[in-house]
C-alpha cells in the first residue's frame, strides 16, 4: 500500500471504492475520474476543442462586426434580408464542392434569406414624411398664428429621427434643423418605431404637435412591403402671412406696362426704361446649364475634357467650369472661364 502525505488512506483502497460508487455497488471496469481526489501529480489533463482566444469581432456575410455585447456598445439589431450572391464561384466551371460550407446545404427553400445587422441592411435607407405645426403669434395685428412646414426623417439603420424646416426667404424665423438626430421617445414608453408614423396622424415630440400630411414614394413602398398601408396625402394649410405674400406676387397696385403705353411715353419725351434693370428683375437667378466635352488635341493622349457651361439670363454672361474626373492628374481649379461677356467670333455648330 502506497500512501500520501495529504491523505492517510492508501491509494490502493481508493480505486476499489471508486469502482463501486461508479457502478452502484458492483465492481465495474469504468471509473468516474471526477471522484478522484485532487492530489499533486494525479490531476488529469483537460482537452478543449478550440484553443484560440475568443474574440469580439466576427465576419457575418462578408461584414466584419462586433458580436460580444457590452464591450463598446450594445448588441446590434439583426434583420432578415435577401441572401447575397455567393462570391466564390469558379466561372464557367461547376460550383466548388470542397468548401466546408456548401451552397444550399439546408435544401432549396425558394427565396433565400439571411440575417444581417440593421446598420448594413438598412444603410442609407431613410423614410421621409411631410408635416406642419402651428405656432401662435401674439405680437402682430396682421396674424395670430403661423403655419410652419417641416420634414421628418426616420433612419432605419439605427431607428433615429430628426426634424428640419425648409428655409424660407424673408420669413424672419430661424429655420433649419429643429430637432437634432437621435432616438425620439414614444408617448407610450420606449422609442419611436416605423409603425408609429402614419399619414394623417399626430406626432407629439417635445411639446410640439406635428401633423403628418404626406410621405415620399420610397416610404410608401417600404410600408406596402411590410404590410402597412399609408393614408392618402392631405393638403397643407396656409396662414395669413403666406396668403399675403402669395397675393403680392399675383396682384399689383399699378397697371401693367404695355408696349402702347411705353410708345406714348417715349413720344412725349419720357418713358426711358432701364433695359438692363428690367432684364435683371425678370431673369434674376435663372441660369441655363449645358454639359460639353472638349477634344484636347494638344496632349499626346488625345484627352477629352468635360466642361460645364453656365449662361446667366440676368446679364447675358457666360461662365465655364471644368469637371475633373477621379484621378485625372489635374489640379482642382474649377474656373476655366470667369463669368463675363464673351465676344462672338468665328465658330461652327456641329450636331
Amino acid at each position: 500500500h502506497f500512501g500520501c502525505h495529504f491523505c492517510s488512506e492508501p491509494l490502493a483502497c481508493i480505486f476499489p471504492r471508486l469502482l463501486r460508487e461508479s457502478s452502484g455497488g458492483a465492481m465495474s471496469g469504468r471509473i468516474d475520474m471526477r471522484q478522484l481526489p485532487n492530489l499533486p501529480g494525479f490531476s488529469l489533463p483537460t482537452h478543449k476543442e478550440s484553443y484560440g482566444k475568443q474574440g469580439t469581432l466576427q465576419t457575418i456575410n462578408g461584414v466584419r462586426m462586433e458580436i460580444k455585447e457590452g464591450v463598446t456598445h450594445e448588441k446590434p439589431k439583426f434583420v432578415k434580408a435577401l441572401k447575397p450572391v455567393e462570391q466564390w464561384r469558379t466561372g464557367s466551371l461547376p460550383d466548388s464542392t470542397t468548401r466546408h460550407i456548401f451552397k444550399k446545404a439546408g435544401g432549396d427553400t425558394g427565396v433565400e434569406q439571411c440575417e444581417l445587422p440593421a446598420w448594413d441592411a438598412f444603410d442609407r435607407h431613410v423614410l421621409r414624411f411631410y408635416g406642419f405645426f402651428k405656432e401662435a403669434v401674439v405680437e402682430s395685428n396682421l396674424e395670430n398664428f403661423r403655419v410652419r412646414n417641416v420634414l421628418i426623417y426616420y433612419y432605419l439603420e439605427d431607428d433615429s429621427m430628426h426634424v428640419i424646416e425648409p428655409r424660407q426667404d424673408n420669413s424672419g424665423i430661424p429655420q433649419g434643423q429643429l430637432v437634432r438626430r437621435h432616438r425620439f421617445p414614444s408617448p407610450g414608453g420606449g422609442y419611436m418605431k416605423p409603425e408609429d408614423l402614419q399619414v394623417g396622424s399626430e406626432l407629439q415630440i417635445y411639446g410640439r404637435c406635428i401633423h403628418i400630411t404626406d410621405c415620399d414614394a420610397f416610404t410608401r413602398a417600404y410600408y406596402e412591403q411590410a404590410g402597412l398601408e399609408q393614408g392618402q396625402a392631405e393638403a397643407g394649410e396656409t396662414d395669413p402671412f403666406n396668403a399675403t405674400r402669395d397675393a403680392m406676387k399675383v396682384n399689383s397696385a399699378l397697371a401693367p406696362r404695355t408696349y402702347e403705353k411705353i410708345y406714348r411715353e417715349v413720344m412725349l419725351g419720357g418713358g426711358h426704361i432701364n433695359t438692363d434693370m428690367q432684364q435683371f428683375l425678370e431673369n434674376d437667378r435663372k441660369v441655363l446649364r449645358f454639359f460639353s466635352i472638349m477634344d484636347d488635341l494638344a496632349t499626346p493622349q488625345f484627352e477629352r475634357r468635360p466642361f460645364l457651361l453656365l449662361y446667366f439670363l440676368a446679364d447675358d454672361k457666360i461662365e465655364i467650369r471644368e469637371m475633373y474626373p477621379l484621378n485625372c492628374g489635374r489640379d482642382n481649379f474649377p474656373i476655366f472661364f470667369r463669368r463675363g461677356k464673351m465676344p462672338i467670333g468665328k465658330y461652327t455648330v456641329e450636331g
